[in-house]
């Protein structure tokens, strides 16, 4: 999507931005952006440091002026209002605050009604509910009267969050509202923001730092890169492995969460996985057989070095087909619960055929998938060049009465090489020696 606006709903946009630039005198640090955002949204903004987030967010809250481009807040632009304005529309969350002077929590609280106080006028009874409402809602009400300085970190960003819902605005900006937080109050006041923007209809841009707590709650992401949007839209359309590669320069895992079935990061710490001695010189094709989550983490080595992977036969609903499916990989599946097919099988041996090499992961082995170790001993009679991951006994691992034990053992004298580690997988893949004075290596190491 680049720079371009964004095209979702903007008939109902509450926040508009066109052609922004920015400078801190000759170094650009927002360039030409523009988008909308809808009432009642939930926008996360991630990005590395430097990349324009916080600066962003200062404009739309007129912190920051003297800017190029028009941003139009309700419909109105920003350049015509004042701060009084500015505040019963917009409200901001920072990550901390603290008052110079010795304030209770209620008069901290009460300090968010200021744009509705005129100058020389007191509180109203009406402003006075409003922060009972408020602190009632951010379960500070037990703490009106004490000094805000004596309060922990998470009751003290209670009263920051309080003081920005006094306001009474229909958008709320959160300067990465969390980040110096313990679990328990990042879940809690996450919980709070997602109520407000739901059940209440605020309108919620955020920065976090942490991209699973952005794409858990958010309907809308947004990437910056380089003071630029590199990406904008549904999680599921931004969050990937490449997107997040280019803006941030770090390799991830991006799955599903099991429980809540949105997607989840997890950075990769492999030790061999950023090493470039491994890197496919050679268009190797690796076919590895899946199951039970245990291609996965191969799966990814593999195609993170470059080599063209295949991965077969996968029941329905396993994770290997997660991992495939993000990578790109060819697959080959079968119906949940059930046994391999013939022709799943024979699609796994056309697979086998094509291939220069074969991997066995450290898979479970019942009657269900038993076809999966008999294409393994098939891939040797075509020889082909099989190893096996080996970390848990195969008896521990064998749930066929000994079937598949028996088989397993047969193919390892009939020359599979046995590897325990990425490493060990890897140098294979890179060896030039003759394949069987690299297994007799291999096998006298296993001894």
């Amino acid at each position: 999507m680049g720079n371009s606006i964004s095209n979702i709903g903007t008939n109902n946009s509450i926040l508009s931005v066109r052609n922004l630039n920015f400078s801190y005198g000759d170094n650009k640090v927002l360039n030409n952006i523009s988008f909308n955002i809808n009432k009642g949204s939930f926008t996360s903004i991630l990005g590395p440091n430097g990349a324009g987030k916080s600066t962003l967010i200062n404009i739309i809250s007129k912190i920051l002026g003297k800017f190029e481009g028009e941003i139009k807040v309700t419909g109105e632009n920003i350049t015509a209002l004042n701060s009084k304005d500015i505040a019963r529309r917009i409200a901001v969350v920072p990550q901390s605050t603290n008052p110079s002077f010795g304030f209770t929590v209620e008069e901290m609280v009460l300090m968010g009604r200021y744009p509705y106080i005129s100058r020389f006028k007191r509180e109203t009874k009406e402003d006075f509910e409003v922060i009972r409402e408020v602190m009632e809602k951010t379960e500070l009400t037990q703490f009106a009267d004490r000094k805000f300085n004596e309060l922990s970190g998470g009751e003290k960003q209670r009263v920051v969050i309080a003081q920005a819902l006094a306001q009474d605005s229909p958008i709320m900006i959160l300067d990465e509202p969390t980040s110096h937080l313990d679990i328990n109050f990042q879940i809690e006041f996450m919980n709070l923001f997602l109520k407000l923007n739901r059940r209440e209809g605020k309108t919620i841009i955020g920065i976090f730092h942490d991209i699973n707590l952005a794409i858990q709650n958010s309907s809308l992401i947004m990437l910056l890169k380089e003071g630029s949007i590199f990406r904008f839209g549904e999680p599921e359309k931004v969050i990937n492995r490449q997107n997040l590669n280019s803006v941030f320069h770090s390799d991830v895992f991006v799955g599903k969460n099991p429980v809540t079935q949105r997607m989840y990061v997890s950075p990769v710490f492999d030790p061999y996985y950023s090493t470039q001695d491994y890197q496919a010189v050679k268009p190797v094709k690796v076919h590895i057989i899946g199951g039970g989550g245990a291609a996965s983490p191969i799966l990814s080595l593999l195609h993170h070095h470059g080599y063209r992977i295949s991965c077969g036969v996968i029941n329905t609903f396993d994770t290997d087909i997660s991992t495939c499916e993000m990578l790109d990989v060819p697959y080959i599946v079968e119906a949940p619960f059930s046994p391999i097919s013939i022709i799943s099988r024979n699609k796994n041996l056309e697979f086998i055929k094509a291939s220069d090499l074969v991997i066995l992961p450290e898979i479970e082995f019942g009657n269900g998938n038993f076809s999966n170790l008999v294409s393994i001993r098939e891939a040797l009679s075509l020889n082909k060049r099989v190893l096996i991951m080996e970390g848990k006994n195969i008896e521990k691992r064998d749930h066929t009465g000994g079937k598949a034990g028996k088989l397993y053992r047969k193919i390892l004298e009939e020359g599979a090489c046995v590897i325990k580690t990425h490493r060990q997988l890897l140098d294979n893949l890179k060896t030039d020696k003759p394949d069987n004075i690299y297994r007799k290596e291999l096998n006298q190491q296993r001894i």
